[in-house]
């Protein structure tokens, strides 16, 4: 798939899901690595060709993790965004030192205080929506790993492409990517 079919299809997608509205504010999650960062090019793209002038907030999470490789991703997303001209929202977290406190898995824990960081930019920003680069690849890992716990019928049915993302949150989780695979991003 060429740039120009993935913008089509990006395009579609949004509009199918009743998202394709001019002058959105959105955050997308950006984590430096090829998912994301597309991501943000594309729904750039998106809006420049339909004059939908979206604002367009970047928003990287440290979680504390991987050492230097967590500086440079987010020292790369911050480039990026300046590049791009896009403001960009940045935090870091101890996630080990979290777990250490309450117990629970650390990815799960990464998970619950990156959407509680996306929650709170798209707030403090106005908007409505935070995009993040899901993809089909991690949508079957997710299943996967539900069925290894034992997962009923719902669990089978995978990501949802629009969700809230925390409980009775106004903020929807929107997952444009998601029928997309690893390759194609890649690529």
């Amino acid at each position: 798939m060429n740039w120009d079919a993935l913008i089509d299809q990006l395009g579609e997608w949004f509009e199918s899901h009743g998202l394709l509205v001019p002058a959105a504010r959105w955050v997308i999650g950006v984590s430096g690595g090829p998912d994301s960062t597309l991501l943000l090019h594309a729904m750039r793209e998106l809006s420049e060709r339909r004059e939908l002038h979206w604002t367009l907030h970047a928003a990287h999470l440290h979680h504390g993790l991987r050492g230097k490789a967590a500086d440079a991703d987010a020292d790369f997303v911050a480039a990026l965004a300046d590049q791009l001209g896009l403001p960009c929202h940045q935090e870091r977290v101890d996630i080990p030192a979290a777990v250490a406190e309450r117990g629970g898995s650390t990815e799960e824990i990464a998970r619950q205080r990156r959407y509680e960081f996306l929650e709170r930019v798209a707030l403090k920003t106005g908007s409505e929506c935070v995009a993040v680069g899901h993809h089909a690849d991690d949508n079957a890992e997710t299943v996967l790993h539900r069925i290894c716990r034992g997962t009923g019928l719902r669990g089978l049915g995978g990501m949802a492409d629009v969700r809230a993302i925390q409980p009775a949150s106004r903020v929807r989780l929107v997952r444009p990517l998601l029928q997309q695979r690893r390759a194609t991003i890649e690529a």
